[in-house]
Parts: structure tokens; C-alpha cells; sequence
């Protein structure tokens, strides 16, 4: 990622005129990509390369996914992400740019069962002794291009806010199940694994159109340095 962000600014350097001075601005954000931080480099008044990295430190409990009676459920977000891209100014504070998305994780829900809760998989109930936690990820590609608008310019001398707006294209995900806890004579079994490949397939199909993108929606307190 660093060589990337390197040959960027050094792409965008190179198409400006030498006379353009650069400016330094530093940002902490909240939102879709997390909770974190960016340096940005302005290169000239209209164009600004930036960089930044977002923890999600979130375990949210849900209740799409119906896999059985009393079962806790919840949705691990991709817990970093890092971002990498340009900014094209078309005046005063509104923006476009484009740029890549990495992120360190999958999304991923995971199912608990517990006491004499069941767990229902392809129709077939088990029980806690049997499949304690199961575990679904939705796969994606560590890296996706964005695009965005934005209001806020990142080298602007002084304090401000910034927002952005955008969208990521992860690309066409897969569904991973797997039982992850309980009677691994149960687990390995042909039948369950059978029936877990069944399941697996149902949740492929039933992927909505939109789960190819990543919403980019960030807000933020930036300082710009230099003049």
C-alpha cells in the first residue's frame, strides 16, 4: 500500500506544474470505514492525494439471520480498513475522487447456540451438544476501487469539516459457512456437511444486487498546514 501511495503522488506531481506548493493536512473521521485518521498532501490548488486507516471495534447483535430458536447472533464487521486515493477540486469546497479500499477482514455473522436451544441447518434441527456455533462470512476482495463527492478540503489553512460520500465495488461476494463449535463427529459427517453445503447455496442465491459495494459515508475534523 505504501508503494502505491508513493507512485500516486509522484503521478500527480509530475502532471502539475512545478510551481504548485503543497500543503500538509491531517483529519481524524468517523463512519462507514471506521473510526481513524488521514494525512493529506495537496499538490497544486485543485488536487489533493490522501491516505487513512479506520478501525471498527463493532460486534452487533442481528436478527436477519434466522438459523434456529434462541440463538445469539451477531455481525463482525472487517475490522481495519485503509484507504488510499485523490481528490480533484471543482471549486471552492466540492469535490470528486477515486481511489482503492483495502480492508484486513470479511464481514462475517456468527450463530451461537446454547442450553437446549437448536440450530436449524438445510431443515435439520441439531442441538447445542451437537453444533454449538456456526459461522458465516461474506467473501469479498481485500481491495476494491471507490469513487466519491465530497465537501471539505483536507489542505484548506485552519480547522473545518469534511464529508464524504461514496461507493467501493468489492466485487460479486461468495457465502463461506462453517460450524466452528461442537461434536466434530457431528460437524464432519457427510450428511451435515451435505446439508451445510445446501444451506450455504440457499444464502448464495438469496445475495441481494447492492452486496458488490461497500457505502463510503464519512464524517470528519480536519486541519490543514501550510499556505
Amino acid at each position: 500500500m505504501r508503494r502505491s501511495f508513493l507512485a500516486l503522488a509522484a503521478a500527480a506531481a509530475l502532471a502539475l506544474p512545478g510551481s504548485a506548493d503543497a500543503q500538509l493536512g491531517v483529519a481524524a473521521r468517523a463512519g462507514t470505514l471506521g473510526i481513524g485518521g488521514e494525512v493529506a498532501l495537496g499538490l497544486g490548488s485543485a488536487l489533493v492525494v490522501r491516505g487513512g486507516m479506520g478501525l471498527v471495534p463493532l460486534e452487533v447483535p442481528v436478527s436477519f439471520w434466522d438459523i434456529g430458536t434462541e440463538t445469539d447472533v451477531k455481525l463482525h464487521l472487517p475490522d481495519r480498513w485503509y484507504n488510499i486515493g485523490a481528490d480533484l477540486y471543482l471549486g471552492g469546497p466540492f469535490r470528486i475522487g477515486a481511489g482503492l479500499l483495502f480492508k484486513s477482514t470479511n464481514l462475517s455473522v456468527t450463530g451461537t447456540v446454547q442450553g437446549t436451544a437448536q440450530i436449524d441447518i438445510g431443515g435439520v434441527p441439531y442441538s447445542a451438544t451437537e453444533i454449538a456455533e456456526i459461522e458465516g462470512r461474506l467473501v469479498s476482495k481485500d481491495r476494491a476501487p471507490y469513487v466519491l463527492i465530497g465537501f471539505g478540503k483536507h489542505t484548506s489553512t485552519g480547522i473545518g469539516l469534511f464529508v464524504d460520500l461514496g461507493l467501493a465495488m468489492t466485487g460479486e461476494p461468495t457465502i463461506e459457512l462453517e460450524a466452528t463449535q461442537g461434536d466434530r463427529a457431528v460437524i464432519d459427517s457427510p450428511p451435515f456437511q451435505a446439508l451445510l453445503a445446501d444451506e450455504q447455496q440457499t444464502l448464495q442465491d438469496a445475495l441481494p444486487t447492492w452486496s458488490k459495494y461497500w457505502p463510503i459515508v464519512n464524517i470528519g475534523l480536519r486541519v490543514g498546514l501550510g499556505g
